[in-house]
């Protein structure tokens, strides 16, 4: 037999799928029932045990044949095998921490078990540390990190020192990380969380305890979180209220490094901001989706939609986004560099003024678009620095425009989300690509989360965590 750390997280059995309303059959064999079952007379103790572990076996045996032998138990299984990790120690026995021993635990428990990570506390540093700048509207000086002094005006600094960064146990280990913003967990992020331990994915979320203002905190906190990690990971960084992940580390890395870029956005099929001129960028906007796409990663089924219409998710998406930790850190320059202060506002106002320059657009040309593109928006910056990669035919930048990896498919129909018979995955019709992480971005996310969780039961999370979030109100967005 066994041991629990070693069994697949998936025990289903897929029986068949009704593709008129996206619904799997599945099967949960309970091991628990099956033991009380076999209390009998004690003279009969050892022949029921002989027989309990023979029918185990073969149950075994027939959930992996579901699931799809090889490549399915290689996913699930990596607690078993001896990945090097980011800081060059063994972290296979680190991902049985962080995978499996708490998968079953109540969300609750998940949150207790995170730490600070060290030298992260929100406290003040002392002036080695640190850079005091004026804000040229009000005068006020404002103290903050000297890695984040771009960021310095932000009212984020009137009330904090330092943007605070807390870990799953032994996350420095991990090949892949996944990151989060969330100023209170339990409220903005336990769902996400009870989703990446079940995946058996080390995270680590910015920010708790913090009040919420604007998206650079967002930002801040990548930035923080990223100069804390030892090595060069790949990281996945995404919004926490309405993301679940569907792949441990091996099967990430293995599509990250596949795909040939160092740093991938999820693909929406709406630009926002709207930043009219790039519509008329179509040679830039063309080659991104036709000549530089992620190929036949994640491919489980042919595309509904046909080849010619199968990458209909085009526009970069900043609530999901994977990368190594140094191109990250290149990308958050490019931004800092790209600002451009608003300076049309009254002193009483006092967001932070500083915002990304589109592309092709001179500073002053930047002032006079609408106000959505005059304060900060990760998502104007990721779609700037999309278009200038797009323009330099940078193919270490990519957009997953079908969903391979990373896919933010908004409002999608529920009923073209199936369960591939052959490898258990769940993957969207339209494209024939099961993603490895869903970004479930619409006004409706909650509500969609809840129908996911019960249309494909043991998969986003576990069942125990599934079951909270269907009786629950749902998480909210950070």
């Amino acid at each position: 037999m066994r041991a629990p750390e070693a069994r697949p997280l998936l025990q289903v059995t897929v029986d068949s799928d009704d593709e008129s309303d996206g619904t799997a059959s599945t099967m949960f064999r309970g091991r628990a029932l099956r033991r009380t079952a076999c209390i009998s007379a004690a003279f009969a103790g050892l022949v029921i045990l002989a027989a309990f572990g023979f029918l185990f076996a073969h149950d075994e045996e027939r959930r992996a044949r579901a699931l799809g032998t090889g490549s399915w138990k290689e996913w699930l299984m990596s607690s078993e095998r001896h990945v090097k990790s980011a800081s060059g120690r063994d972290a296979s026995s680190k991902l049985v921490q962080l995978g499996h021993a708490g998968v079953l635990s109540p969300t609750a428990t998940l949150i207790d078990r995170l730490r600070i990570v060290p030298g992260t506390e929100n406290e003040r540093r002392g002036d080695k540390e640190t850079i005091e700048v004026k804000r040229s509207f009000d005068g006020r000086v404002m103290r903050a990190p000297k890695f984040l002094k771009k960021w310095a005006t932000a009212p984020f600094w009137e009330g904090n020192s330092y943007v605070n960064i807390h870990e799953t146990p032994n996350s420095e280990d991990g090949v892949v990380i996944v990151t989060g913003h969330a100023t209170d967990i339990s409220k903005h992020a336990s769902h996400w969380l009870a989703s990446a331990t079940h995946w058996g994915l080390p995270a680590r979320l910015s920010g708790h305890g913090t009040t919420w203002r604007n998206w650079e905190e967002k930002t801040m906190g990548l930035k923080t979180n990223l100069l804390h990690m030892n090595g060069d990971p790949v990281v996945v960084t995404s919004d926490t209220g309405d993301v679940f992940f569907t792949c441990g580390q091996e099967e990430l890395l293995k599509r990250f490094e596949a795909s040939g870029a160092d740093i991938i956005a999820s693909g929406e099929t709406q630009l926002y901001p709207e930043i009219k001129k790039y519509f008329n960028m179509r040679e830039h906007t063309d080659w991104q989706n036709v000549k530089n796409n992620i190929g036949k990663i994640g491919k489980v089924k042919e595309a509904a939609l046909g080849a010619e219409l199968a990458r209909p998710y085009r526009w970069a998406n900043a609530g999901l986004l994977m990368g190594r930790k140094s191109a990250l850190l290149r990308y958050i320059d490019f931004v800092e560099k790209s600002f451009f202060e608003n300076d049309g506002l009254s002193q009483t106002d006092t967001r932070f003024r500083y915002a990304c320059t589109p592309f092709n657009h001179t500073k002053e040309e930047a002032r006079d678009l609408d106000i959505a593109a005059k304060f900060y928006d990760d998502q104007l910056c990721l779609n700037a620095y999309a278009m200038n990669r797009a323009a330099a035919r940078d193919k270490s930048f990519k957009i997953d425009s079908d969903g391979g990896i990373l896919h933010s498919p908004g409002g999608i129909d529920l009923r073209n989300m199936l369960r591939d018979p052959v490898t258990g995955r769940v993957y969207n019709k339209d494209t024939g690509k099961a993603p490895c992480v869903w970004h479930f971005n619409n006004p409706e996310a909650k509500k969609k989360l809840k129908l996911v969780v019960q249309r494909f039961p043991n998969y986003f999370v576990s069942e125990a965590v599934g079951a909270e979030i269907v009786n629950s109100a749902g998480p909210s967005s950070s």
